[in-house]
């Protein structure tokens, strides 16, 4: 193929990749009519691109939420602190979220506790939602094996942050957390002199891991789900399984962060370091 008209061909499969939602048939059909057979295409999920240049002066590319970085061939995804080398890591990456990596602690953010059980699944709703109060009616028949941990968020306008806003300022948290899953937070009063540094905080995070749609569903083993599960049961099962272990970063010598000079200084004394950014956020 001549190598200008390849160029043509792979620009063109970005463009329609860009504008896909996500990796059909069709798109495989296309692909392979522009001469390309991919083994796997995986939608990212990235909405842009920066390039970063450390104190040392080296330089490589980070998504602008910072989760993936791009260095000599080599991709690195910084919240999990492994490296993609295959097409399942990759899917696996595209499609988790580890909080406890990212030291996201939902108590710490005001979250409402339904269920006993010894496997923790985070959720993020709408209070106003109608997908999320389908899955609200579901969630007390899995409470003996599952722990959910609800943020209530407004996702909706006006009602959803009066509702979510009420959740958040009942000091009763049981009682927030029936009101929600009844669907009844308006009755909750109505908020005075409420600290909301918390639900202020709670709404940063939801925007740095790109919460799109509600409910919004980080399962036991860090998968997520966007939206309405079709079948909870199944999805809970699944998003309990095993995942292989990422391959991390300082196991091997291509790290895109390797001999940056106080990378790991950085992320640990504040700039880079989330709770640190959110604080700051919050001032």
């Amino acid at each position: 193929m001549n190598p200008f008209n390849a160029i043509r061909s792979l620009i063109a499969t970005a463009l329609m990749l860009a504008f896909s939602f996500g990796a059909s048939a069709s798109t495989f059909e296309k692909l392979s009519e522009r001469g390309l057979n991919p083994k796997s295409v995986v939608e990212m999920p990235i909405d842009g691109l920066v390039a970063y240049e450390a104190q040392n002066g080296k330089v490589f590319f980070m998504t602008s939420d910072g989760r993936y970085v791009f260095s000599g061939g080599t991709v690195a995804d910084v919240w999990n602190g492994s490296v993609l080398e295959t097409g399942d890591d990759i899917r696996i990456s595209s499609n988790t979220i580890p909080l406890e990596n990212m030291e996201i602690d939902f108590d710490m953010l005001g979250a409402l506790e339904v269920g006993n059980g010894d496997k923790v699944v985070h959720i993020i709703t709408d209070p106003a939602c109608p997908a999320c109060k389908k899955l609200a009616d579901q969630l007390p028949e899995f409470t003996d094996e599952y722990t959910f941990k609800i943020l209530a968020l407004p996702a909706l306008g006006e009602i959803s942050q009066e509702l979510s806003r009420r959740i958040a300022c009942e000091t009763d948290r049981d009682a927030a957390a029936k009101a929600l899953l009844n669907g009844t937070a308006n009755q909750l009063p109505a908020p005075e002199n409420c600290n909301l540094d918390a639900y202020n905080q709670a709404l940063l995070v939801a925007d740095y891991i790109r919460v799109r749609e509600v409910p919004f569903l980080i399962g036991p083993n860090d998968i997520v789900n966007r939206g309405l599960p079709k079948d909870l049961g199944g999805w809970l099962e699944e998003a309990s399984s095993f995942l292989p272990a990422p391959k991390r970063v300082s196991e091997t010598q291509t790290s895109p962060l390797a001999g940056t000079t106080s990378a790991r200084d950085e992320e640990t004394q504040g700039p880079d370091n989330l709770n640190t950014r959110l604080r700051n956020a919050l001032n």
